[in-house]
């Protein structure tokens, strides 16, 4: 079964099949699957702050090491055995506080899935926060996974960390698309 992860609601994880044709959501406006927190669960396991990072599709070097510092979050993921899933760097946000003040930052970055927390998971940087990872076979068949995920510009006093994926629109509408001429 292959799931993409969509949203966080109400204590809930809303998983979406890929594929479904635009007139399942018509009739059903509501995401196709729903998954208890308590069946998907996503917590940070570790955070290294880092000036320097080599990607296979790009390079972060910090250009104002004084100010900022790049971000890796190793993030632990507990699922069902034999589930597959799909992060999107456009999915995920990370709020935090530093000092007195709070902000959000985007998704820049996104390694491959492991089995196991101290392995090297190899990351892809994203210039446009444009990318995704999806477990491969051993990953899909394990019910914990791992993946680091990268955010740029964090300040020396960075603390606080909230993972959000997918915040949710809280809106629904069908579209009959657009024809060609």
């Amino acid at each position: 079964m292959k799931v993409t992860i969509a949203s966080v609601v109400n204590s809930a994880l809303l998983i979406s099949a890929i594929g479904l044709p635009m007139r399942a959501f018509a009739q059903n406006p509501n995401p196709s699957d729903v998954f208890d927190l308590g069946k998907v669960r996503f917590q940070i396991v570790d955070a290294t702050f880092v000036t320097k990072l080599d990607s296979e599709k790009a390079q972060f070097a910090e250009t104002k090491p004084d100010q900022y510092h790049g971000l890796v979050v190793t993030l632990q993921i507990a699922k069902a055995p034999g589930v597959e899933v799909t992060l999107t760097c456009q999915d995920i946000a990370l709020h935090y506080r530093y000092g007195v003040n709070s902000d959000v930052a985007r998704c820049y970055g996104l390694s491959g899935y492991s089995i196991r927390q101290d392995e090297d998971r190899a990351m892809a940087l994203y210039s446009q926060g444009w990318g995704k990872s999806t477990t491969g076979l051993a990953t899909t068949k394990s019910g914990t996974v791992y993946i680091d995920v990268f955010f740029q510009n964090m300040e020396p006093e960075t603390r606080d960390l909230y993972l959000f994926i997918a915040q949710p629109t809280g809106a629904h509408f069908v579209s009959q698309g657009w024809k060609k001429n």
